[in-house]
């Protein structure tokens, strides 16, 4: 039976997230099973109690055996000029034909749902070793866009100085950001990302200008207070590159995790090849150091010089995510 989630039905639910086969915070090896359900379950609930949520729960016998939670994305809708929104939660007891029988049916009525109320393209997220939800998203018309692999740095387990990236050109200078150098990191930004291989661009429906628009907001967005600190890589006093960073977010730190985020990074395509992307690097770790032990990154799958690099400077791959989108109106 298809019943409504939310913060007065999610009592039901706590009981049933070890059980499910959803694995939150994969790319964090070293927490308990206890740490990952109580995040888990405060993630769920921040989820119910936005606006805009829709959550429905499978339930057999009294208990939850599946789950699905969506919110609208104003950021994205903004951008994109289109209404679209997101499936934050999708997770399932096995991965048998019940299981596959169990999210078609939380996909569909949410599906039915959302396009009862207008909205036009669907985002989902989920973990690649997750083939019972991936299965059941492809045959219910959502469309593979790319697949992100989680990159995490320990420095428990590795030192900077010990990494080794190469030489770096010696005009090359790294700083700290100001407000005056928002036009350049567009700039710089719109060369870069104008035939990206993301999601967005991958997407054939997305609206023309859209996918380098979204980027272009990312950092203006960075600039205006969404990242903590944003360095800019100067060559003979040219803007050449820039790196933005987040500090861990209050639900993790709510839950004691010593995180912090590599959100985007950019070299103009003229100064590319001359360790100044690992130049950036280094010193974004080097600032995280002081407040954080594990830093993640996520980089797109087919982004192989940037993993690279990352690698060479004791970063390892501890996941992966597949995007799917579907697209309910054009």
């Amino acid at each position: 039976m298809i019943t409504r989630l939310d913060m007065a039905t999610i009592h039901g639910l706590r009981e049933a997230l070890p059980c499910l086969n959803h694995l939150p915070l994969a790319h964090l090896q070293h927490l308990s099973s206890n740490q990952r359900v109580a995040y888990w379950i405060d993630e769920i609930s921040q989820s119910l109690t936005k606006e805009s949520s829709i959550g429905f729960q499978s339930v057999a016998s009294g208990e939850t055996n599946g789950f699905i939670v969506y919110n609208d994305s104003a950021w994205d809708s903004n951008i994109m000029g289109r209404r679209v929104g997101t499936i934050e939660h999708l997770a399932v007891r096995g991965d048998g034909p019940q299981a596959a029988a169990i999210l078609h049916e939380l996909i569909e009525k949410l599906t039915r749902t959302l396009a009862d109320r207008g909205t036009q393209c669907v985002v989902c997220k989920v973990q690649s070793n997750e083939r019972a939800a991936i299965h059941a998203l492809e045959q219910r018309g959502f469309l593979l866009m790319d697949t992100l692999l989680d990159f995490v740095f320990d420095f428990c387990r590795a030192s900077i100085e010990e990494t080794n990236t190469g030489r770096q050109d010696e005009a090359l200078k790294i700083r700290k950001a100001k407000d005056a150098d928002l036009p350049a990191l567009m700039a710089i930004t719109d060369k870069v990302f104008a035939h990206y291989f993301g999601r967005f661009h991958a997407d054939p429906q997305m609206p023309a200008g859209a996918p380098t628009r979204i980027y272009s907001e990312w950092v203006r967005s960075a600039f205006a207070g969404r990242a903590d600190w944003i360095l800019v890589a100067e060559v003979d006093g040219k803007i050449a590159g820039y790196g933005i960073w987040r500090k861990a977010l209050e639900i993790e730190k709510r839950h004691s995790l010593s995180v912090a985020h590599y959100d985007l990074a950019a070299v103009d395509p003229q100064f590319q090849g001359g360790g100044l992307w690992s130049a950036l690097m280094l010193d974004g770790m080097r600032v995280a150091r002081d407040f954080a032990q594990n830093l993640i990154g996520p980089v797109h799958v087919s982004n192989h010089p940037v993993q690279h690099i990352l690698q060479k400077s004791g970063w390892n791959i501890a996941g992966a995510r597949h995007s799917f989108h579907k697209w309910l109106q054009a």
